[in-house]
């Protein structure tokens, strides 16, 4: 919100710097975020007065002018069409430099000595007129500076306006609040408006049909008026403002808008079929030409201001094509409404479509105002642009405003603010700001909420009024104190989530993985990509209702596709080694309607070097096995006995891909990704990943207190042994059974051959492991050691069928 500080002074008295009330205004909640004076620019450029006009000797399209700029009549040479004698007109004297940048000295033009240059508004920075000579206003005091003449010397405050506080979208609103901090009295004018014979109930009328959404609808007609810019002074308030200026009509609008923080609207009267309004929910199926040209699909729960046949503007959002106002305008029906709130931030997002209008809706409206902005609005059109004012104004307001009451404690404020206000002082900040103090019982009172306070429901919302308005900085401030008690382990099984993500980021980062952040909505064509079946349960995700673009209309149900795309930016930009995980929630919805569950979920993908090769070394690809010890080192680190078991994962490849387990719990998945999937992506090489589908449960599982076993006194005594088994029997299988037969003697297997060609069957493999035995309270002897391998091995044959190579 752009706030200029001469537009200010007029609703109250300000005795301070714009620099000082800056800070006054950022310590009371309204933070300025930056104050830039305006009419520096424009040293040098006086008020003058022409005197006489000469044709130039030497020039048929210039002339000699003589203008009076107090102290002396100089010579400029000039070629507007515009200028008469006896005009008054800005003159920049040589050695001025205009806001554009360019200087202005004494020059030789056609042989005749032009001493200055008269200026246009565009040269002047002043509007976007530059085919003539500005015109100032008559009996203008000679030789003035041009900034001084006009008022054009003003500083403009930027400031950040809160969602909850719409009430300060205005000069009016901000001129409460700097009354407030200083104490001074809110000096908010009458409108007084000349009206007319001709009642407005005999031309037009006002129906509205929604009340929820239209609370309340205002409208004025003026006729015979003349479409022409606006005078100076409103067009430079609005530019400080940063509203571009159209013509007076619309003008007057959009500065009642910034003055009183009413959005308005006005409509060329003699374009509305039937000459009525008609406020109502759009038809379904209906379309409407708004003001930029673009056509607009409605649906029925949006508001349209309609007339008798269609609509003629989108409630609360911007006007309609064919109602608008134009040079041939000659009646102008005004509307000042109040809408809901949500209803037009609904429309505002399902259209891509956001005004000024809307913005000030969304954030509420003091319904108050309407009609007091319908009169300062019909007040300034009959002033700039004539015409007559029809008598009366046709007010719909069904459901009248009744202000709110909230009790504020005194002893209650004081011990949220740590303060010692008494409750006079509570009382005098509660009418500096304009709330009515219905009742006082002791130490208690009641306020009335005015209307323009939409923000304001219940007894902490006035504490903070109190805060702002005594002053934070006046707030005393005390070191915290507290009382530490000693630590210890929680009762509670297993690992906080925060806790497991934690040591997921911190065992990844030091891997050489880069963490990823995405969006948590994707598209539907992602299951096609990774190979689910019509029926999976993945393919059930949550629909957005209102998804900004089909590319992201449904939330995702896992992480993989976003990583994968991931690797395909990366990859359009010859960067083909990389290793990035994400941590984030997914979606699942559940049987009823509208709930869904949210699981929390990781997931890492590698592809291309393990690490960047020195010139002397081999380049080591990504495989299985990396991301496989990855794991096991994550569940080590957790207290987690892991299992790799076979799973048909379509997304994956059918011979490179497991399924991680853990007491019966399915964790996640790991493996290569599927070659189609990689190429539905986009991907020249094909990734290996892991993903752990619920950190929640990881969590409850984690074991929170590690195990360590002393070093061992003996020695282990190592045997190998090679087994030849079927082709499909896992390795696992074949460890898990060593380990069992051996009992406590055994104390590491190891795989470390896996062998399938010459000599070795179709349909077999050869199997190499490394057992360790050992015992805790002796050294082993040869005997013992043969006694159970030997043992060992006949179960292995026994149980596995395998064959002792």
């Amino acid at each position: 919100m752009k706030a200029s500080f001469n537009w200010l002074s007029e609703f109250v008295e300000i005795d301070l710097a714009p620099e000082d009330l800056a800070d006054r205004l950022t310590m009371a909640g309204l933070e300025v975020e930056g104050c830039s004076r305006l009419g520096e620019g424009l040293k040098g450029v006086v008020v003058g007065k022409i005197v006489s006009l000469t044709p130039h000797p030497q020039a048929d399209q210039l002339v000699l002018c003589q203008v009076d700029i107090g102290s002396e009549v100089v010579s400029i040479v000039c070629g507007a069409a515009n200028i008469r004698s006896s005009q008054y007109v800005p003159v920049a004297l040589p050695g001025s430099v205009l806001p554009s940048g360019a200087r202005i000295e004494r020059a030789e033009i056609r042989g005749e000595s032009s001493v200055g240059m008269l200026c246009s508004e565009f040269e002047l920075g002043l509007g976007e007129d530059a085919a003539g000579i500005m015109i100032l206003p008559e009996n203008g005091r000679l030789g003035q500076p041009i900034s001084a003449e006009l008022a054009l010397e003003d500083s403009v405050f930027d400031i950040s306006i809160t969602p909850n506080r719409g009430d300060c979208l205005s000069i009016l609103g901000l001129a409460r609040e700097v009354a407030a901090i200083l104490r001074r009295p809110l000096r908010d004018r009458e409108e007084r408006v000349e009206e007319g014979e001709v009642p407005i109930e005999s031309l037009t009328s006002v129906q509205i049909e929604d009340e929820d959404l239209c609370g309340r609808y205002a409208a004025r007609l003026i006729q015979g008026i003349t479409i022409a810019p606006s005078p100076l002074w409103m067009r430079w308030r609005l530019k400080m403002a940063g509203i571009r200026p159209i013509s007076n009509v619309v003008d007057v609008t959009n500065y009642v808008m910034m003055e009183r923080g009413q959005p308005l609207h006005a409509f060329d009267f003699e374009q509305l079929k039937g000459r009525r309004i008609l406020v109502r929910r759009a038809r379904k199926g209906e379309t409407l030409i708004t003001l930029d040209g673009a056509t607009r699909w409605l649906s029925p729960e949006m508001l349209v201001i309609a007339d008798a046949e269609e609509g003629v503007a989108i409630a609360g959002v911007m006007g309609g094509f064919t109602s608008e106002v134009s040079q041939g305008t000659r009646m102008v029906l005004l509307e000042s409404a109040w809408f809901d709130p949500v209803s037009i931030r609904r429309t505002s997002k399902t259209l891509g479509l956001q005004s000024e209008a809307s913005y000030r809706f969304e954030r509420r409206v003091d319904p108050e105002g309407a009609a007091v902005a319908a009169d300062r609005a019909i007040q300034l059109m009959a002033k700039t642009a004539g015409g007559q004012v029809a008598r009366g104004v046709f007010d719909v307001y069904p459901r009248r405003y009744s202000p709110p009451q909230v009790s504020l404690r005194t002893p209650r404020s004081n011990l949220i603010l740590g303060t010692k206000l008494g409750t006079k002082e509570i009382i005098a900040a509660m009418e500096a700001l304009q709330f009515s103090v219905i009742s006082q019982d002791r130490d208690e009172i009641r306020v009335a909420v005015p209307s323009f306070r939409g923000d304001i429901c219940q007894e902490i919302d006035l504490i903070e009024e109190v805060a702002r308005i005594h002053g934070f900085g006046r707030i005393p401030t005390h070191s915290p104190r507290g009382t530490i008690s000693p630590g210890g382990i929680s009762p509670q099984k297993g690992l906080l989530p925060s806790v497991i993500e934690g040591i997921i980021r911190r065992l990844l980062g030091a891997s050489g993985f880069f963490e990823a952040i995405n969006f948590s909505f994707t598209r539907p064509d992602v299951f096609d990509k990774l190979r689910l079946h019509t029926d999976h349960p993945l393919r059930r995700a949550v629909r957005l209702r209102n998804p900004l673009s089909e590319e992201q209309c449904i939330l995702r149900t896992l992480l993989l596709p976003s990583l994968l795309e991931d690797l395909r930016w990366n990859e359009n930009r010859n960067i083909r080694s990389l290793k990035i995980f994400e941590i984030a929630r997914t979606f699942h919805p559940l049987d009823s309607e509208a709930a869904s569950q949210e699981k929390r979920e990781m997931a890492a993908i590698a592809v291309g070097h393990r690490r960047q090769p020195y010139w002397n070394e081999e380049e080591g690809e990504v495989d299985f096995f990396l991301l496989k010890g990855m794991v096991e080192g994550l569940g080590q680190e957790l207290g987690l006995m892991l299992k790799w078991e076979p799973g048909d994962l379509p997304f994956l490849h059918p011979r490179k891909a497991a399924r991680i387990a853990s007491n019966g719990h399915e964790l996640g998945w790991i493996g290569q990704v599927h070659p189609d999937v990689a190429e539905a992506f986009g991907l020249s090489g094909l990734p290996y990943g892991f993903g752990l589908t619920d950190l929640d449960l990881i969590a409850s599982l984690a074991q929170q207190r590690k195990r360590y076993s002393p070093l061992p006194k003996f020695p282990s005594v190592v045997r190998d042994l090679a087994l030849m088994v079927p082709s499909d029997l896992l390795a696992q299988k074949a460890d898990e059974l060593i380990r069992r037969a051996g009992g406590n003697l055994v104390g590491e297997v190891r795989l470390f051959d896996l062998y399938q060609g010459e000599k070795i069957p179709a349909g077999y493999k050869s199997l190499a492991f490394s057992v360790h035995y050992r015992a805790e309270d002796r050294t082993l002897t040869d005997e013992e050691v043969n006694e159970v391998h030997s043992s060992l091995l006949q179960i292995l044959q026994r149980d596995l069928g395998a064959k002792i190579r």
